[in-house]
């Protein structure tokens, strides 16, 4: 303390400043968390991403009745002590228990430098996700083999498809507007009419058509936004799927029946019902991420008792995957999207609207 003034304890600034930085350095280091390291079987090696220090913390796991603890190392003598002035040590061996550190299996413990437990990247590790979310979709879909629909049914889905397939200007107002608002993609709230068409079209199923334009329209128009577009859509389908619940609630199972008659007797209702009668909340998650309507999963959560809550947070969780591999191919892959059922004309149509 140089620049304090003579029998006194008043400093000047860059004295201050000092004190002020080592204060900081203190904090830093008493709030940043020590390593973790795993002992394995044997209990004779510390497997650590990242090395501790010489002398000081790090948070052991191993496989006993005692789980985590926290412990500081001594890389002299190789000692695992159970605080820092060393007052026991764990012992090596399978029990891992603490004892005296004079004893000849306190000392001895190795250091290895493992990779096994590194944390993974963002990307890779989102792309891991997809992955593993992919496997029970793709189950789902080999465990439902193509059966013969009913002739209402057959005329139905031959109706929509032709819809999807060849989108005019001549195939009525609903599409007309659709397309007359493209020209307005780029704007903050398209992504809200878009997600407002899929709520309306749970009702109607025949804006199919209109709303994937919307939806491709609001991801093309502003590509640094799809995530907040994907979000958005996947809001707009779980809004819908409430106003259906509630309308379930109040007139019972007759509304379905009485409203959408011929989806009810597609054979795959019932092996999408079947699916989740046997994996549960898993097999609800699974179809509402897959291409297709939303119907089966809010009666099952109807029948099955299951809560408001539970029933519209497994549709909005999968549709949000829906949504956002959707954006993301409709970026980077639009030929890809044909999976999910989109023909290139629809796509074509987007982005025509984008260009001009």
């Amino acid at each position: 303390l140089s620049s304090c003034q003579p029998r006194s304890y008043i400093c000047s600034r860059p004295d201050a400043q000092l004190v002020a930085h080592m204060i900081h350095l203190s904090l830093v280091a008493l709030l940043s968390s020590p390593p973790v390291c795993f002992t394995a079987h044997e209990k004779t090696t510390l497997y650590c991403e990242v090395p501790p220090s010489a002398d000081g913390p790090v948070t052991v796991f191993d496989d006993s009745a005692v789980g985590t603890r926290t412990l500081h190392w001594r890389a002299g003598s190789g000692k695992l002590c159970t605080s820092k002035w060393c007052s026991s040590c764990i012992q090596r061996g399978a029990d891992a228990r603490a004892g005296s550190c004079r004893s000849a299996t306190a000392s001895g413990w190795t250091l290895a430098q493992s990779r096994s437990n590194s944390l993974l990247r963002k990307p890779a590790a989102l792309l891991l996700g997809g992955a593993v979310l992919s496997l029970p979709v793709m189950a789902l879909l080999l465990s439902m083999p193509a059966a013969a629909p009913s002739v209402a049914v057959a005329r139905y889905f031959a109706q929509l498809e032709a819809v999807r397939a060849t989108p005019t200007l001549a195939q009525g107002p609903v599409l007309r507007a659709a397309v007359a608002l493209l020209q307005f993609a780029g704007a903050w709230w398209f992504p809200l009419v878009a997600a407002l068409g899929t709520a309306v079209n749970l009702f109607t199923l025949v804006l199919t058509a209109a709303t994937v334009v919307l939806y491709l329209a609001a991801v093309l128009g502003r590509p640094s936004r799809w995530v907040s577009t994907a979000l958005a859509n996947a809001v707009g389908a779980a809004a819908g799927s409430y106003a259906l619940l509630l309308l379930l609630r109040s007139h019972g199972e007759s509304l379905l029946a009485d409203r959408f008659g011929a989806v009810l007797a597609n054979p795959s209702f019932d092996k999408l019902m079947s699916a989740m009668q046997a994996h549960g909340a898993a097999g609800m998650l699974g179809v509402s991420c897959l291409p297709l309507i939303l119907h089966p999963v809010v009666l099952f959560g109807y029948v099955s008792g299951r809560s408001d809550a539970e029933v519209i947070g497994l549709i909005l969780a999968g549709r949000t995957i829906k949504y956002l591999l959707m954006a993301w191919l409709t970026k980077n892959a639009p030929g890809a999207l044909r999976f999910f059922g989109i023909k290139g004309a629809l796509f074509d149509l987007a982005a025509k609207a984008k260009a001009a």
